[in-house]
């Protein structure tokens, strides 16, 4: 049937076309990396002393890994209503000399949980290379305009002058952070290993007559030839989803900052002042075509909505996973390891073409800055009096009086605002600096170009491999 005649997942069909996580997270690789675990269990038990494994067998199981047949293992599961076995039965068929000791002493965790654990490695490695591009080209985007001047907002009105790159700035350090827990998630995974059907090794200390040494030694190596530089020393049948809540939770504290960044985005090209990048044949609108709709910020904040959602299902399953293991975690996992990985893939697809792409529209920005002008200079004046001995409260008083007569005319003239006597010894001084909107933005050209050079360019920079790839949006 073709794919056009099934439902299949958007992420995988729409957001993520062509994304190699499709292929990470693919029945196939799964069933590669189980027949994996399978000959480094065989390989690792021979090494280790069990003469009932042989390189014959091990050969054999090396030389059918790569060959599926897909047909007999559905088949197979249809009859038996157990995957792992399924698979085992199948495999065996395919190297005899072999079907005798594959699995041996392992329970089904030991291919699900191991393999689990080795796709999410591989696919977080690849999010972490395409989150540091993102954060690359926001940082560009930083640079470029981190002496352009912007009207700041709190509470979405007009505060403070800012400038276009420190506010940059923010969105990239929330994005830096949940780069980073994503970094230490990956410092920090650990691997299954060999437990044996409650956690207890029972099935290994019987293969290897008590010999707790070498039931530790295989442990070891199974999880040094996975990879591996740390595993559980305690499990039940499962690793402890716990672990999966700290993915899912870095997955979703990235959610969070791409959707805070994209919020502002809208915002502000409602203002007129960003646009993100539209295409030369890209319609904004089916019934109004001058619109120029934010369609990609949009998309990504509903994106981002539903991986926020899937903490909460993290956190139940852990919370569920009764006394050694119950089975009401797998088909949630299923879903949510997936989904979470794919999202956080479409997302960051979604805002390295907004950040290659976004604009500044520097007349209606600087528009909006002398508008707000005369008041961000009463700000200083305010400053200025304190200075000379004012008393801070009476000259917030009348700063505040002047302010709100000024915005009740309407029309507001900045040295008609400082005529009154009351500012006479700070006048020049303020319409001086009010020439240049910069002298209003602090420490901003600064604080960006020293969070730029000393936190996110060091943090990033080993994941940067191909710091040309472009992204085109296919939907």
């Amino acid at each position: 049937m073709e794919s056009e005649s099934k439902w299949e997942s958007v992420l995988g069909t729409r957001y993520c076309r062509g994304s190699p996580l499709l292929y990470i997270l693919s029945e196939k690789n799964k069933t590669l990396v189980w027949r994996q675990l399978w000959i480094w269990l065989a390989e690792a038990e021979k090494e280790l002393g069990l003469t009932q494994v042989t390189e014959d067998a091990i050969n054999e199981m090396k030389a059918a890994k790569e060959m599926i047949d897909w047909n007999e293992l559905r088949a197979e599961e249809r009859k038996l209503k157990h995957d792992v076995m399924a698979h085992n039965h199948v495999y065996g068929r395919m190297c005899p000399s072999a079907a005798g000791i594959i699995h041996l002493g392992a329970t089904s965790c030991y291919v699900q949980d191991n393999a689990d654990c080795i796709v999410i490695r591989e696919a977080v490695q690849y999010l972490l290379k395409r989150m540091a591009l993102v954060l690359s080209r926001l940082g560009d985007f930083a640079e470029r305009t981190k002496s352009e001047v912007t009207v700041g907002r709190t509470h979405y009105q007009a505060a403070s002058l800012t400038t276009i790159g420190k506010r940059t700035c923010i969105w990239i350090q929330d994005l830096l952070i949940a780069f980073k827990e994503l970094e230490r998630f990956m410092e920090e995974q650990r691997f299954r290993g060999i437990k044996g059907a409650t956690g207890t090794q029972d099935s290994f200390m019987t293969l290897f007559e008590d010999d707790e040494e070498r039931v530790e030694a295989l442990d070891d190596l199974v999880t040094e030839k996975a990879g591996f530089k740390k595993r559980f020393a305690i499990s039940g049948q499962t690793y402890t989803r716990q672990q999966d809540v700290l993915l899912v939770n870095s997955l979703a504290t990235f959610a969070a900052a791409a959707k805070k960044m994209c919020m502002d985005i809208r915002v502000l090209q409602a203002m007129g002042e960003l646009l993100e990048p539209f295409e030369e044949s890209q319609i904004g609108s089916s019934a109004m075509p001058y619109k120029r709709n934010p369609m990609k910020s949009e998309r990504v904040c509903s994106l981002a909505r539903q991986l926020l959602t899937l903490p909460q299902m993290a956190l139940n399953t852990m919370a569920e996973q009764g006394l050694e293991r119950t089975l009401d975690d797998s088909a949630g996992r299923r879903m949510m390891i997936a989904e979470g990985l794919l999202n956080t893939n479409a997302i960051l697809l979604i805002i390295q073409n907004i950040s290659e792409g976004l604009s500044v529209r520097s007349g209606v920005v600087a528009k909006n800055v002398r508008e707000e002008m005369p008041f961000l200079a009463l700000e200083k004046a305010l400053m200025y009096l304190c200075q000379e001995g004012v008393d801070r409260q009476k000259a917030h008083a009348t700063i505040r009086s002047t302010a709100l007569d000024a915005k009740e005319k309407g029309d507001v003239d900045l040295e008609e605002m400082f005529s009154a006597p009351f500012y006479d010894t700070v006048r020049l001084r303020v319409l001086d600096l009010a020439s240049s909107p910069l002298h209003f933005t602090g420490r901003c050209v600064s604080q960006t170009e020293r969070f730029l050079s000393h936190e996110l360019r060091p943090t990033i920079s080993a994941y940067l491999e191909n710091n040309d790839e472009k992204v085109e949006l296919e939907v």
